[in-house]
């Protein structure tokens, strides 16, 4: 029924907010910095994210990694919100139940990262102050210039079992996926995945919004700490 209602009121929604977005492409695709602006540049990555409203989960410095929550995508019904980059992508935010998260790298431009070849085991990512992470870089040592990559991804909720249908009497349908279901006598300890968030797609605008506020951050001069005399 919320749905419904959404949809019944988005061309009013939308003609309210106008154009609802303050995030456009004009912001660079990464940034380059020197090893001596990494800390700094750092800082105002963190910043930036949280000035976008989210929250930091990972901040790993020594291999240059930021990564933050999920947050919400407003869509019509929220004009208060302006972090989208029109009215296609607030519609697309109101129709569907959508999520972003940021992540972040610093990558020193001469550092060599191994590729993953076909027949490789699968493992998780190196762990801060482990042997495996400090054989990738420690972006604190880094002597030469660093890029800064912004992935911003959008995830879409789905709802196992309900397919949208046009013909019944409630104008949907429910089904059951037997695959996902455990048998009772199972005797393994086999989990079944029930997540419902899907990636589908990175957030072109978000990402170069982003980078710019950190560009933008390097620009200002530096606080003078301590007091004149």
């Amino acid at each position: 029924m919320m749905r419904w209602i959404a949809l019944m009121s988005l061309p009013m929604s939308l003609a309210m907010s106008g154009c609802m977005g303050a995030l456009d492409a004009v912001g660079p695709e990464h940034v380059t910095i020197t090893s001596a602006q990494y800390q700094r540049a750092f800082d105002a990555a963190i910043d930036a994210a949280r000035e976008m409203g989210y929250k930091t989960e990972v901040v790993d410095r020594s291999n240059g990694i930021i990564e933050s929550d999920v947050r919400h995508a407003g869509g019509a019904l929220e004009p208060w919100r302006i972090d989208n980059a029109g009215v296609s992508e607030v519609g697309a935010n109101t129709t569907a139940n959508r999520r972003r998260r940021i992540r972040i790298e610093f990558i020193p431009v001469e550092a060599t990262v191994a590729s993953t070849e076909s027949d490789d085991v699968l493992r998780g990512p190196a762990i801060p102050g482990s042997a495996r992470a400090q054989e990738r870089f420690d972006v604190r040592r880094c002597t030469g210039n660093i890029t800064v990559d912004v992935w911003v991804y959008l995830e879409r909720s789905f709802i196992e079992g309900t397919k949208p249908s046009t013909y019944s009497g409630s104008l949907a349908s429910v089904w059951t996926n037997r695959l996902n279901a455990k048998p009772v006598d199972a005797t393994d300890d086999s989990t079944r995945d029930r997540s419902r968030w899907t990636p589908m797609e990175r957030d072109d605008a978000y990402e170069r919004t982003i980078a710019a506020k950190i560009e933008a951050a390097l620009k200002e001069p530096k606080a003078v700490v301590g007091m004149v005399q």
